[in-house]
């Protein structure tokens, strides 16, 4: 297949899909309406991104040298098409703007398929907790159900994501994310309470915590000062707490998150964890991680979930089965759970 750059027509794989919140952009010499991903280039050559442009600013254009951006409009969500792969990378559409080839859901680098990728569908939470809205939960825990959960840290100065993935565990072909947390203020030692929160909240979920740079104070906080013993330890006693994300450890992830997500064994619906999973990428080879500009937290703490289904703690030949009840008796929220913590009612209160 090809597509028209300039004077020359270059191969590409064909189209991508998806569903996107989307702008109409008024030029002042064309007009397009694109996802607010959707990359161009800029006056110097400098890729920019549809949500970022702004009344003034000029982006390249082929037949008319620059396009000065007019208005632009959110018009909601959309299904946007994309080509995948063009040679060079870079194409035009047929008002001369010149587009640059993202990788968009459906592009072959994606850990995840494509075509599952575009099955994923998000719901809203019941309920979001957190003066941050950090906190989003699917599903309330169901007695006796088997959860697990994966946690990846950040500095909470603002730029990476502490995270929390749970994940419950119906048979090694069913599991459903339930709840998610997401954070990129919250400082080290209230993270450590929170994963330990979660963790009664959720029967007593077993966890993994990435435990490189402040993921070590992180597990440290939670095995030895809160007392948790459902941290699973992968490693040897001299390396430490934790799961170290190394090579190999962060590859046998990654392979089973990939395994259960193109197998539709594990059902994902935040549309966070959604948008991140379609920007989740091979930057070469067995080297997984987000494109440029984009991050890839929830999907860490979804693969260390997955990973934590490996290990000799969780049995996944033996899963208990539980009914799916959604009745009041059963359904356990962050209030009624304070309640039955002594002594814990002020730490909850900061966070409510």
């Amino acid at each position: 297949m090809y597509i028209k750059c300039g004077d020359e027509f270059l191969k590409f794989e064909g189209f991508s899909k998806k569903l996107s919140e989307s702008l109409d952009i008024v030029f002042d010499n064309s007009r397009l309406k694109c996802s607010v991903d959707h990359r161009f280039k800029d006056e110097n050559g400098q890729d920019i991104f549809a949500k970022d442009l702004k009344r003034g600013d000029k982006i390249k254009n082929n037949q008319f040298g620059l396009s000065t951006v007019v208005q632009v409009t959110p018009i909601g969500q959309h299904t946007v098409f994309t080509p995948v792969n063009v040679e060079g990378g870079l194409y035009e559409t047929l008002n001369g703007i010149v587009n640059h080839n993202c990788s968009f859901i459906g592009s072959s680098s994606t850990l995840v398929k494509g075509d599952i990728l575009e099955k994923l569908t998000e719901k809203e939470p019941l309920e979001v907790r957190y003066e941050d809205l950090s906190f989003s939960i699917y599903e309330y825990p169901i007695p006796n159900a088997l959860y697990v959960m994966g946690c990846d840290c950040a500095t909470g100065v603002g730029n990476d994501y502490c995270c929390v993935q749970v994940i419950k565990i119906v048979s090694k072909t069913e599991m459903y994310q339930v709840a998610t947390y997401r954070s990129n203020t919250v400082k080290l030692g209230p993270f450590a309470r929170i994963i330990d929160e979660i963790s009664k909240m959720y029967n007593d979920a077993y966890f993994i915590i990435e435990s490189n740079d402040t993921g070590k104070t992180v597990a440290e906080e939670v095995w030895y000062t809160l007392e948790n013993m459902h941290l699973i330890n992968t490693e040897k006693s001299s390396r430490g707490l934790g799961t170290l994300a190394d090579k190999r450890s962060k590859l046998d992830a990654c392979m089973e998150l990939q395994r259960v997500m193109d197998n539709e064994f594990l059902h994902i619906c935040d549309s966070k964890t959604i948008e991140e999973l379609s920007r989740f990428e091979e930057q070469r080879p067995n080297v997984f991680a987000a494109a440029k500009g984009n991050h890839d937290d929830t999907v860490s703490a979804l693969y260390w979930a997955m990973y934590a289904t490996m290990q000799p703690e969780i049995d996944m030949d033996n899963i208990k089965q539980i009914t799916n009840e959604s009745n009041e008796e059963n359904q356990m929220t962050v209030d009624m759970m304070v309640n039955e913590l002594n002594g814990e009612d002020e730490f909850w209160g900061d966070f409510k």
